[in-house]
């Protein structure tokens, strides 16, 4: 029999007898244990199927075609005048088992209503890993005495002036204030909807061109006679200690979600390796800001998220967030967006159950959604560029809850 700690995935293919130019594939989600739904009648079901059916008790199935399906994966040629045939497209993959066998109904009313309102984020910013420096212990430095904040404020009046710091490998001493630099390094230091300053404990070394002298010069000089140059990762370099060139981010984001969701916006800060950060490349940071942290994005999120039941944890990458959907700030008064995220970001980011309103320990569906104001007034732009009726917000508030609830669910079944 077939455990529920498993994620099972059966594929049936058949070869057919002669080449075909399209055909039809059936995703189909059962709502059962595998042994209860496996019968004929259910089959024939699933065989007769040629639209969505959702509301089946046994199963839910999404038929698309081969075309469909490679028309979702391919990547679009950027100049114009490019062919355009997918079949001579680079395919760089699409989340099939995320939509059709975990989204819900409303997930795809909203791709309808909003296919010339949505824009992938990876369309609009630049995604990539934070600092990946090879030897922490030299690179992550810890202030003595002071806090990064007041580090900060020294390197703005005097570049020069020597900050006590400490590394990870018991090392000692001063450097310039000039190459030290704000840094994110644990997902404890963020609690908001904005990086805080006065939050982080940490500060990282940013060395932009070869050095010769001074304090700095001297600490290069340790961390050689400790081998730190000898690493695989800093040897690849033209200067060991000078690491490769990231502009600040305008916004960051954890690699994995429990029941608290939220992009922060970040400003003059650098971030280390375990998170993504982001640099919009089109208009405002703080519009595209507002619009990630909506609730139709937490949902776009959770469709296409990697999920391991056993932990209840998913897990958003580089693919995962470049794909997220998200209203075209273009569509909308911009303003608007800005005034409400200006206020929202300063306050926390709480569960997605005390966002929406939703007590977790009861069915989502016999509670009535009820958002918090400052996240209702940001939904509101974003459904009202829609054209999303009043039951389908309720159900997009639903459906985001639901998902999160059965994937921490699902993880405290396989832990009994």
């Amino acid at each position: 029999s077939f455990k529920e700690s498993v994620n099972t995935v059966i594929v049936l293919i058949q070869r057919p007898e002669e080449k075909l130019d399209d055909y039809t594939i059936k995703f189909v989600a059962f709502k059962k244990s595998f042994e209860d739904v496996i019968n004929a009648e259910v089959i024939k079901k699933i065989d007769k199927a040629d639209k969505p059916i959702f509301d089946d008790e046994d199963f839910r199935i999404f038929p698309k075609t081969k075309k469909e399906l490679l028309l979702e994966g391919v990547e679009e040629p950027e100049e114009e005048g490019l062919i355009k045939d997918p079949e001579h497209l680079p395919y760089i993959g699409n989340k099939w088992g995320g939509k059709y066998l975990r989204a819900p109904e409303i997930y795809f009313k909203i791709l309808e209503k909003g296919k010339d309102k949505l824009v992938r984020l990876g369309d609009i910013a630049e995604v990539r890993r934070g600092f990946t420096t090879g030897a922490n212990e030299f690179f992550y430095l810890k202030p003595v005495g002071m806090s990064v904040k007041e580090v900060v404020e020294i390197a703005e009046k005097n570049p020069d002036a020597l900050i006590p710091v400490r590394n990870g490998a018991g090392w000692e001493g001063e450097i310039e204030a000039e190459f030290l630099k704000p840094f994110l390094f644990s997902l404890k230091e963020v609690s908001k909807y904005q990086v805080e300053l006065d939050l982080l404990n940490r500060l990282i070394l940013l060395i932009p061109k070869p050095i010769n002298s001074g304090k700095v010069h001297d600490y290069i000089k340790y961390g050689e006679k400790k081998g730190f140059n000898k690493r695989p990762s800093c040897k690849g370099r033209t200067k060991w200690y000078i690491l490769p060139y990231q502009d600040y981010p305008d916004f960051v984001s954890n690699r994995f979600l429990g029941d608290r969701f939220g992009f922060p916006i970040i400003s003059n800060i650098f971030v280390c390796d375990v998170f993504f950060v982001g640099k919009v490349k089109t208009t405002e940071p703080i519009q595209v800001c507002g619009l990630i942290n909506s609730t139709l994005s937490y949902l776009s999120i959770e469709v296409i998220s990697r999920k391991t039941y056993g932990i209840g944890v998913a897990y958003i990458y580089g693919p995962e967030i470049n794909n997220m959907l998200l209203l075209n700030p273009y569509t909308i008064n911009s303003t608007s967006i800005s005034d409400i995220f200006n206020k929202l970001k300063k306050r926390e980011i709480h569960s997605i159950f005390t966002e929406l309103g939703f007590d977790p320990d009861k069915p989502i569906r016999e509670q009535e959604p009820n958002p918090l104001p400052d996240r209702k007034a940001l939904d509101d732009i974003v459904f009202d560029a829609l054209g999303l009726t009043e039951e389908e917000r309720k159900e997009v508030y639903w459906s985001v809850a639901e998902l999160v609830k059965n994937r921490l669910e699902k993880a405290k079944s396989v832990k009994n």
